[in-house]
């Protein structure tokens, strides 16, 4: 019994021996399965690739009014959307940059995020209208009255994305905050994705309107 045991033994440390590299390798991946990712890592998200395609495909459209093509209209969407897009990305990375968001709480995390999207939305609507009234001419009401439009518009999206919120940072499913950041940023690039369609929307719901800058 003790011939077989020493046999066993020394083929264990045999094997071990030979084959410690791969063995190594196997505990250290074991480990990092088990080890949650930083949330730093979601700075490379496809939501910020989603982001730059929207632009691509505005900056590819021409818009008309009432079948004709519209320069004022196409010009100014353009603007706004890249306006847009450019504060989404911005302050997305500022967030997802801040050192605690791997250990803060899921309410803690809930409120951080909707913090941001309504610091976001209020600061690209105000520079929308001080840059249409100062870069483009547009009349201060005619401005506000688009934005106010394209909010009227967008919201079915942001009360979507609000309730999907509230289920993805309380969802016990999620173990960490890279999990739920990472579901949140997908959330993100949806309602992203849906913006060429929806600025179509908006401006044929008020054709006409801006039609009397083309001349100016």
């Amino acid at each position: 019994m003790n011939g077989i045991l020493t046999f066993v033994f020394l083929t264990m440390f045999t094997l071990t021996y030979f084959f410690k590299a791969t063995i190594r390798e196997w505990f250290k991946f074991r480990l990092n399965r088990r080890k949650p990712k930083e949330v730093k890592r979601l700075l490379y998200h496809n939501m910020f690739l989603v982001a730059d395609k929207v632009v691509s495909k505005i900056n590819n459209t021409d818009f008309t009014t009432f079948d004709g093509y519209d320069p004022s209209k196409t010009r100014l969407l353009k603007k706004l959307i890249d306006l847009k897009i450019k504060t989404v990305k911005k302050r997305f990375k500022e967030f997802l940059e801040q050192e605690d968001l791997d250990s803060i709480d899921a309410a803690q995390l809930k409120f951080r995020v909707a913090t941001t999207l309504s610091s976001l939305v209020n600061e690209y609507n105000d520079s929308s209208i001080r840059i249409m009234n100062n870069d483009m001419g547009i009349k201060i009401e005619d401005a506000k009255f688009l934005v106010d439009r394209y909010e009227e518009f967008r919201k079915y999206i942001v009360d979507a994305f609000v309730d999907e919120l509230d289920v993805i940072v309380m969802d016990d499913n999620y173990s960490n905050n890279f999990d739920r950041l990472n579901t949140i940023l997908y959330t993100v690039s949806i309602s992203l994705n849906v913006i060429p369609r929806d600025v179509v929307g908006v401006f044929n719901d008020i054709n006409g309107r801006f039609k009397k800058y083309n001349n100016e």
